[in-house]
């Protein structure tokens, strides 16, 4: 059951942008095996707020024709966002279709919320953000929109543009290109596209070969979860939970997280001294995660009768496939590191040195494993472990979501706020541009203040907290 929103939200306009008439012919994009895959995910939910000391008129005047003017010369080029994702009565497969015409919904919002609380670091209730977030609206069971956006003004304090988009069009490496080029060409007032001309995206899903018919394979798996010809539309009842939990972001400095690879690494070695293996360089990713991942479990608790954990993270493969793609390549091409642990191994002293070797280990063999759009964990290992703990990232610090500037300046806060369902861990840069990371994670209050205090405990301390300690 959801909590009653503390603020009331007013829808001030809807419309549609499409891209320039007559720029984009008819286009059908076939669904590659890294696409299928995320058909069974809900849509990915991304806030952006923004400090904006000046009245709704001044935006609706100024700001808003430049913001939806050169969204639509964004989707010129990016125009898989503007289609649909459908699975034809004559075709085998799922596709994206892009007529003429085809648009996104626009929603323009104004909220008497208070800004600095919304988009602080402190725990925040989930309800509190989907008023702020836009609906993929489908059309039928079968022909399912890909992105909606809405932008929401706090009035002389600050606006927010949330984005809905489904991730069987583009990876969070492609997301991410378009939203930083639709912020350049706004930021340029609309008239200059040369920024976004200089990486132009590639949408051509036939560059990634696919011999072994993976595509086949996984849609033959989707069929578990009633995915089909006859509907597209995920279950919501693998990841949605309806207890009402928390947002809240936590913060790594560089130094935190130095310290925490010369402990694990050291003691890895120390573990590996009978064998050839060489010392691990363990990644600022890796030891982040695997810090997050051990306070996240001990935090839950025991997982009932279920000894083990599961940790996924995706791992970027457009150099790993062959041929390998261009770096503008839009759509899926993520590897999926998948590690699984004992969860007595993972609680003990030296359980984040253990997940970090592990995790390390999982993106070595996933990048070797998606060198032909394989992989080693097909969707049915992924509801195997349905019934057991599993814990996977969203986003990653080499998107650099801070920098995404409409011409206001940095984002003041930016939350993938999806994880409150699907119960997933962010991570981002630093807002201030500092070295260092941003964890988010949503749980239930108490949860979280546990999560909190053994979060912020073990690096200040340069040590993992024994278990009698919790």
């Amino acid at each position: 059951m959801k909590m009653e929103v503390p603020y009331t939200l007013k829808v001030l306009e809807q419309s549609q942008v499409s891209p320039p008439s007559g720029s984009v012919p008819q286009t059908s994009l076939p669904l590659t095996p890294f696409d299928i895959q995320w058909l069974m995910f809900s849509p990915v939910q991304h806030i952006f707020f923004y400090k904006f000391p000046y009245s709704t008129i001044h935006f609706m005047d100024t700001i808003l024709p430049n913001l939806k003017h050169s969204l639509s010369v964004t989707l010129q080029h990016f125009y898989p966002l503007a289609g649909n994702l459908t699975w034809l009565p004559q075709s085998n497969e799922p596709e994206i279709l892009y007529v003429d015409g085809d648009s996104i919904m626009f929603t323009v919002a104004e909220s008497d919320y208070d800004f600095s609380s919304i988009c602080g670091y402190h725990s925040r209730n989930n309800n509190e953000f989907y008023p702020l977030l836009p609906q993929l609206e489908p059309t039928s069971k079968t022909v399912l929109p890909l992105l909606a956006l809405q932008v929401t003004i706090f009035p002389n304090s600050g606006i927010c543009i949330g984005i809905t988009f489904n991730h069987a069009v583009a990876d969070g490496k492609s997301y991410n290109h378009f939203m930083k080029s639709w912020a350049s060409v706004c930021r340029l007032g609309g008239k200059d596209t040369s920024l976004i001309l200089e990486s132009l995206p590639v949408c051509d899903r036939t560059m990634i070969m696919d011999p072994m018919g993976f595509a086949i394979s996984a849609l033959k798996d989707m069929e578990m979860i009633n995915i089909s010809r006859q509907s597209l539309i995920p279950s919501t009842e693998l990841f949605t939970d309806p207890v009402v939990k928390v947002l809240a972001t936590f913060v790594m400095v560089q130094s935190e997280i130095d310290r925490l690879k010369k402990w694990a690494r050291e003691l890895i070695i120390e573990k590996n001294k009978q064998t050839t293996e060489p010392p691990p360089n363990f990644s600022s990713f890796v030891v982040t995660c695997a810090y997050a991942w051990v306070c996240l479990i001990k935090a839950l608790g025991p997982n009932k009768d279920k000894p083990r954990e599961h940790f996924i993270c995706s791992v970027e493969s457009r150099m790993h496939v062959e041929p390998p793609l261009p770096q503008t390549y839009f759509g899926n091409c993520l590897g999926t590191c998948h590690t699984t642990i004992d969860t007595i191994d993972l609680t003990d002293e030296d359980g984040v040195a253990v997940a970090a070797e592990a995790i390390t280990k999982g993106i070595k063999t996933a990048m070797i494993m998606e060198s032909s759009a394989g992989s080693d964990m097909k969707m049915g290992d992924f509801f195997k472990m349905e019934s057991e703990r599993i814990i996977s990232v969203a986003g990653s610090p080499i998107l650099r979501f801070y920098d995404t500037d409409f011409g206001w300046g940095r984002p003041t806060k930016v939350d993938i706020v999806s994880i409150c369902d699907t119960g997933a861990i962010s991570l981002s840069e630093r807002r201030d541009g500092e070295a260092g990371l941003e964890v988010g994670l949503s749980l239930k209050r108490e949860e979280m203040k546990v999560f909190a205090s053994l979060f912020s405990a073990g690096p200040v301390l340069g040590f993992w907290l024994p278990k009698a300690n919790l």
